[in-house]
């Protein structure tokens, strides 16, 4: 099937690079089918980093930007796709990808954030629209050439998808008109704009030292100097300063993370030396206590974690660690204690309720365990898992009309629309005829059959 599938593609692509384009635009419900199909394909062909601490980051930081924009067209989402690449991209509708690669090689999260704002401006814009006059078709297959090329062979498809990489390249204007839009948004969600001239400058010396080598974000994204300067002029101009206060940045905990999936083992020996070698160090401690946890290795992740409480019990998200690991080493009571602590801090943080949902189903208290997940809802309503840990809990408390409801809720957020409508039809059934739960769900059936 992969093989008939990369044929047809071939073919396919082939055949809309050369044929002139019709004098036609995508409307904006094609655009939101497009992301819509293109997500459903990516699940197929690519990886995706489906931790919760990796995922939730990366919504955090595109939530952030779309409140300080205010008015958006569209119903964005924000994934990360397990690729050493340096990339990131933007589908019409409002689908953002960010490559685990590009977020291994930024420095800061103000950095990613400078990514992630110029390309929802490139989706709130409707550049995608302007750009190809092609069908929501066309232009989902010319996509999926250009972005699932390193899974499907990029020998293979490299004539035509670099005409259609061509096709969906932006222009001048509309790259000025993201570094502009952007850093004034990156501005206004406390972000440093300056943080975008940094990443710039620093992807263009790659292209100076290894001009074949270029990074992907580079093919749909050209840079030049020019690009930078007038990026930096508008910066002043707008009088963008830095934020006055910083808050704690995530991004070395994220990318330990995500360097965990690749090479487990070679990092656990890495960070066991480092705390070997600063044995009085609190964030050497912890790192290794994450690392031991990715691991599995409880007992010594457990162990590790309150050194470093005993060192500086204050390091960022240390007492959710030791919640997190409490439960797998079956101390339910430092596991609230260290769960209630975190939450004094930071009342609103989804992965400590998630966790604390976890918590209750181990004691088997499941009506604690779905208001966790209820709030988790509250947080992070784009995030599939604590709509379907939430239809667990309510089987659990045999309630089956929201178990099914709720699972129907992960799956469309998955994308698994066919999922979705069965089990709300299960839903459905657990509920009288025409009663008001009824038709909403009723409701929603027809709606996903209308949108495709």
């Amino acid at each position: 099937m992969r093989r008939a599938f990369h044929c047809a593609l071939v073919l396919l692509l082939a055949c809309a690079a050369a044929a002139p384009l019709p004098a036609y635009a995508l409307s904006q419900d094609e655009e939101i089918r497009v992301s819509r199909q293109f997500r459903r394909e990516a699940r197929r062909r690519l990886t995706f980093i489906e931790d919760p601490e990796v995922e939730l980051y990366t919504d955090r930081i595109g939530r952030r930007i779309l409140e300080a924009i205010g008015n958006t067209r569209y119903p964005y989402r924000f994934f990360v796709i397990e690729d050493s690449s340096m990339n990131a991209f933007a589908v019409p509708g409002g689908s953002i990808f960010l490559h685990s690669g590009l977020i291994q090689r930024v420095e800061t999260s103000d950095e990613l954030a400078s990514v992630v704002a110029h390309e929802i401006v490139h989706v709130n814009a409707r550049h995608f629209a302007t750009l190809s006059s092609n069908t929501d078709a066309t232009m989902l297959i010319g996509m999926l050439g250009v972005f699932l090329a390193p899974v499907l062979g990029p020998a293979a498809l490299a004539g035509p998808a670099v005409a259609m990489t061509r096709q969906l390249e932006f222009s001048r204007q509309m790259e000025e008109q993201a570094d502009n839009l952007g850093v004034g948004y990156l501005a206004r969600a406390g972000y440093d704009p300056d943080a975008a001239v940094d990443f710039m400058k620093r992807m263009y010396r790659e292209r100076l030292l290894n001009p074949v080598g270029r990074p992907s974000y580079l093919l749909t994204h050209p840079l030049t100097q020019k690009r930078i300067a007038n990026v930096t002029a508008s910066i002043r101009a707008l009088g963008l300063t830095r934020p006055r206060f910083r808050e704690n940045d995530d991004i070395e905990r994220v990318k330990l993370l995500i360097e965990l999936r690749k090479e487990p083992d070679v990092v656990v020996e890495r960070l066991r030396k480092a705390q070997e070698r600063r044995p009085e160090a609190a964030r050497a401690a912890h790192s290794l206590g994450i690392a031991y946890s990715a691991t599995g290795r409880w007992v010594r992740a457990r162990d590790m974690l309150e050194r470093a409480a005993r060192l500086k019990s204050a390091r960022p998200n240390l007492d959710r660690d030791l919640g997190r690991v409490y439960i797998h080493t079956e101390e339910f009571p430092k596991a609230h204690a260290a769960f209630q602590r975190m939450l004094e801090r930071e009342p609103e943080d989804p992965v400590t309720h998630l966790y604390r949902g976890h918590l209750f189903e181990k004691e088997s208290r499941f009506r604690q365990a779905a208001r966790s997940y209820l709030r988790v809802r509250q947080l992070a309503p784009f995030w599939p898992e604590a709509a379907r840990r939430l239809g667990y809990a309510y089987r659990k408390l045999n309630q089956p009309g929201k178990a099914h409801y709720y699972l129907a809720q992960s799956y469309l957020l998955r994308d698994e629309t066919g999922k979705a409508v069965d089990s709300l039809e299960r839903a459905a059934q657990q509920y009288e005829e025409d009663s008001p739960r009824w038709q909403v769900i009723k409701d929603e059936i027809a709606a996903i059959r209308a949108g495709g």
